[in-house]
């Protein structure tokens, strides 16, 4: 009897509440219990006694120490006849608890004597998703089961985040805290994905140990080898087929064409059956195939197909119609098919069958703006919610860097989780998020991380994860970076410009990347490198990040030469290189060395070639050039997509780099002549060119380069021809073409140009139009 109260304390709902305080803040658990059970003239009396109680009573109740000072009489227990995947757990297990607590957990197979205190990890039929798990402390036993795929190695991880604050931030990259004591509480949780399919791409996920950590799938596990997207000449390849029966091809145009199949002709879904059939025979476990679209806009438009395009309102209906064919064929498969580009829109009459796929891409959307909160995204709302209407299995292919330029700003982050969230919640269960991710790329460790965590959970607190990521990655650095991605992300989410997959840093030289903005930003990573410059590890860390915003401004410093955000300034009439963009392009290019940076673009644009095209591009077409501001024409016109058509780009003094956006001037699918007049007639030693290389952007060198002079503009000679010819693999990205007048005499100059007019065989687009790509004319 306290103060009218009549306090009973059993000694099972005394282990009850412990367990209850153990999963809070004991000391303000306590207070409330004892302001709920006392009376205020009598709490303070009594609440250290009870304290003093529930906390001897807490310590050893609802926790197990897993080791103590680098000791343990634990053991890891897995089934007599293990599993890969159980194996790979208690190895993770075992590798992290000594590398935390200096405990090396013996692992065992088979039952125990009961003698041992035990770390359970088995695979569970009882666990419903396949990579789900569930965790739970009985007496002094751990449990962990898993799901009959991975489900027991995500337990292991889940339990080494969670308990121990272990974390793998990148491959190669982790951070475990040194315990002198593990202790793990009472747990009793089960947890498993939202989504089917994972998969983050890039270089990251091919690590294994990254990818079983952040519960990441593969492509190449889940779909059979050769069959994953544009497939459809691999089903019916032109090379074979063409010649002898064209109208197996798309018709455009008035003519066959071979950049796409016919899908209402009979003979072409003969023929790829057969091809299936044969294909499944040597690969019988895998389960996806895909029968899809080449990369490319064309398709057939021959009067069946057209038809069907009117009755289905979408070039999506031939394709359907093709593929549930094929899926009617081999109903153990699921066929795969892309709503991509012109087929994204859903068919509205015909429904795909139960094995039928449908990979929905985001290829064409803005990535500055949620989807489903982008006006400009509307279609693709509607598209997504059609055809989660009538299909049963959506592989949702996503965008999330910059394609061209792998390493500049690009401040999407805030869009990954509503994104996700809207793709859930339309049934979309398999997921691929095109993100590239390597070394040097921007963000690349923290949207891997990011990406990861949430298509595992598409409600997880992202802020936090970011929090947790900076912290671990930068250490003391982490407040300046999180200042450079606030600023950076806070005003594109101001002006809700359009962020593209293609976008060139120029693009957003007046907003987030303005000037004053890049001071701010070189600010921040200038603090960030001085809080770690004794942490040499995380010092490169910094630096890494900075490349983007060092990209960017020696990027727009190309395309902005002589201004006070360019690469030169004006003395005299002498162009002088500014000696702080100098320093900038070696700091670069000696950050790209040490820290492993493989590749720039989508292209393989590697830190050698663009350092050397950017040494190349900064070598100045002035001082002796003859031809420099001469008059330049071109017949046909060059496309006004790029350098806005401006021939007078070819005699502007100044070199194009890597990127086909900054000076230089492109034709499509055309031969084509470029005329200079030089104002005179003078003696010639040499006239030179270039031209670029970017089959990805479907960029060749001219088949033929023929370089003409004349006197009068009337009697032309040739100097000399260069044959490139129509192959062209593996070539380098500039090419330079000299031409030796040998001492002749001339006032007009004439360059013969052959494109190669079509994308070659060997290319993923074959047949699609191709362009050529010229620099500076130099004559000297």
């Amino acid at each position: 009897p306290w103060g009218g109260y009549t306090v009973l304390f059993h000694g099972e709902k005394i282990k009850n509440l412990s367990q209850v305080l153990l999963a809070s803040e004991i000391s303000h658990s306590i207070r409330s219990a004892v302001s709920v059970l006392l009376p205020k003239a009598f709490a303070m009396r009594y609440l250290i006694l009870i304290a003093v109680f529930l906390l001897v009573s807490c310590s050893n109740q609802g926790t197990i120490e897993l080791s103590d000072k680098g000791l343990s009489d634990y053991v890891i227990q897995i089934p007599t006849h293990p599993t890969s995947e159980e194996e790979r757990a208690a190895g993770f297990l075992q590798t992290y608890v000594k590398k935390s607590g200096g405990a090396e957990l013996p692992i065992l197979t088979g039952e125990r004597n009961g003698e041992e205190k035990i770390i359970q990890i088995r695979s569970d039929s009882s666990i419903a998703h396949e990579d789900g798990f569930h965790i739970r402390v009985a007496g002094d036993s751990l449990i962990i089961l898993g799901g009959l795929d991975k489900g027991c190695i995500y337990g292991v991880i889940d339990l080494l985040e969670k308990q121990l604050g272990c974390r793998l931030y990148a491959p190669g990259y982790e951070v475990v805290p040194q315990k002198q004591r593990i202790k793990i509480p009472m747990l009793n949780y089960t947890d498993e994905p939202v989504n089917q399919f994972r998969s983050v791409n890039g270089f990251f996920g091919m690590d294994p140990d990254y990818r079983d950590w952040h519960r990441l799938d593969q492509v190449d596990v889940l779909f059979a080898r050769g069959y994953y997207v544009h497939t459809f000449n691999r089903l019916v390849p032109w090379e074979k087929y063409f010649d002898q029966h064209p109208e197996y091809y798309a018709w455009m145009n008035g003519k066959h064409i071979i950049d796409q199949i016919c899908l209402s002709h009979p003979e072409v879904l003969k023929i790829a059956k057969q091809q299936l059939r044969e294909e499944m025979e040597q690969q019988p476990d895998k389960l996806y195939w895909s029968v899809s679209q080449n990369d490319n806009f064309s398709y057939c438009q021959c009067p069946s197909c057209q038809k069907i395009i009117e009755e289905e309102g979408s070039p999506a209906g031939p394709i359907i119609r093709f593929v549930n064919e094929l899926a009617r064929e081999f109903p153990d498969k699921i066929i795969s098919t892309l709503a991509y580009q012109y087929s994204r829109q859903a068919p509205r009459v015909t429904v795909p069958e139960s094995n039928v796929q449908i990979m929905l891409c985001t290829i064409e959307l803005n990535r500055s703006q949620p989807i489903a909160e982008d006006k400009r995204s509307a279609s693709f709302m509607n598209d997504i919610v059609d055809w989660g209407r009538i299909a049963n299995h959506i592989y949702l292919w996503d965008y999330t860097v910059n394609f061209s330029h792998h390493i500049t700003p690009f401040p999407n982050l805030h869009v990954l989780q509503p994104n996700i969230q809207l793709f859930a919640d339309n049934h979309v269960l398999y997921h691929f998020q095109q993100s590239n991710t390597d070394t040097g790329h921007e963000f690349s460790e923290l949207k891997s991380y990011l990406l990861a965590r949430l298509l595992w959970n598409p409600a997880v607190d992202v802020d936090s994860l970011i929090n947790d990521f900076l912290a671990g990655y930068f250490g003391k650095a982490a407040p300046f970076i999180q200042s450079y991605m606030d600023a950076l992300q806070g005003e594109i989410i101001k002006t809700k410009e359009w962020l593209d997959i293609y976008g060139h840093p120029t693009a957003h030289q007046e907003t987030f990347l303005s000037e004053d903005l890049m001071h701010r930003y070189f600010e921040d990573f200038r603090r960030a490198k001085e809080a770690v410059r004794s942490d040499s590890v995380r010092l490169l860390h910094v630096k890494t990040y900075e490349l983007p915003v060092q990209y960017a401004a020696m990027e727009i410093g190309k395309n902005q030469m002589f201004t006070p955000r360019g690469w030169f300034e004006i003395e005299d009439s002498v162009y002088l290189l500014r000696p702080e963009m100098s320093e900038m392009l070696e700091s670069f290019y000696q950050t790209c060395q040490k820290a492993g940076v493989r590749s720039l673009n989508e292209s393989g644009l590697t830190p050698d070639d663009y350092y050397e095209s950017t040494r190349r591009f900064l070598d100045l077409k002035v001082e002796g050039n003859l031809a420099f501001r001469t008059v330049v024409k071109a017949e046909p016109s060059a496309s006004p997509k790029y350098s806005s058509g401006d021939v007078s780009y070819l005699t502007n003094g100044v070199s194009g780099a890597n990127d086909y956006k900054v000076h230089w001037v492109g034709w499509e699918a055309t031969d084509f002549t470029v005329d200079l007049d030089l104002g005179q007639v003078i003696k010639m030693d040499t006239i030179r060119l270039g031209s670029l290389y970017d089959p990805k952007s479907w960029i060749f060198h001219p088949r033929s380069v023929t370089c003409l002079i004349s006197a009068d503009g009337s009697d032309y000679r040739a100097i000399g021809t260069y044959e490139i010819g129509l192959e062209q693999r593996n070539e380098p990205v500039n090419r330079s073409y000299c031409f030796n007048p040998t001492g002749g005499e001339g006032r007009f100059i004439r360059l013969e140009v052959s494109g190669t007019l079509k994308n070659p065989s060997w290319h993923p687009s074959a047949g699609g139009a191709s362009w050529v790509f010229l620099d500076e004319v130099i004559v000297k």
